[in-house]
């Protein structure tokens, strides 16, 4: 744009110049009210052109704070989704790396991407490996839970076929 206004600033000087060399024949031109004229029109499309890199300067700096506001505003997965991938990554320790189908089970349990996932257990990875101590912790509640849920899992079954339980007592003395 700036080139373009250059380039119709001297278009638009040499016709001033053209036409006021015209004029000179019908009355006299001095020299120097020609190069008033010229000075009076470079002022001007300098002018514009300080306007023009303003107003760019001005877009770019919008563009810039909108961008860096949008990537700002991120927002951390809800905590039932963050529940779901730690208890997949604590009961997969050993190898913390979920296949290709894990991870699409894992975004559809969470409601998130695929490549959320990835980043997840990436980032999680390095953090764990980082401060492996602190992680220790949380790996044992994780542990805790499973083993409840086990239990848990295990006495229901176990109740179902045991000939102790009331219904089967019940059912056997009618």
């Amino acid at each position: 744009e700036l080139e373009k206004y250059e380039q119709a600033c001297n278009e638009f000087t040499t016709h001033v110049m053209n036409l006021l060399r015209e004029q000179s024949r019908t009355r006299p031109i001095s020299p120097k009210e020609i190069e008033r004229m010229v000075s009076i029109i470079h002022r001007k499309f300098s002018s514009i052109q300080m306007q023009l890199k303003q107003s760019t300067c001005e877009a770019v700096m919008i563009l810039r704070s909108r961008f860096l506001d949008a990537r700002r505003k991120r927002r951390n997965f809800n905590k039932q989704a963050t529940e779901i991938l730690n208890e997949y990554f604590y009961s997969h320790l050993s190898n913390p790396y979920p296949s290709e189908e894990a991870k699409e089970e894992l975004a559809k349990k969470c409601g998130i991407t695929v490549s959320q996932v990835s980043n997840w257990f990436g980032n999680k990875r390095i953090r764990y490996k980082k401060n492996i101590g602190k992680f220790q912790e949380e790996a044992n509640i994780y542990a805790a839970k499973t083993a409840v849920t086990a239990t848990n899992v295990s006495a229901h079954g176990s109740q179902a076929n045991s000939p102790s339980t009331p219904n089967s007592a019940g059912s056997s003395s009618s």
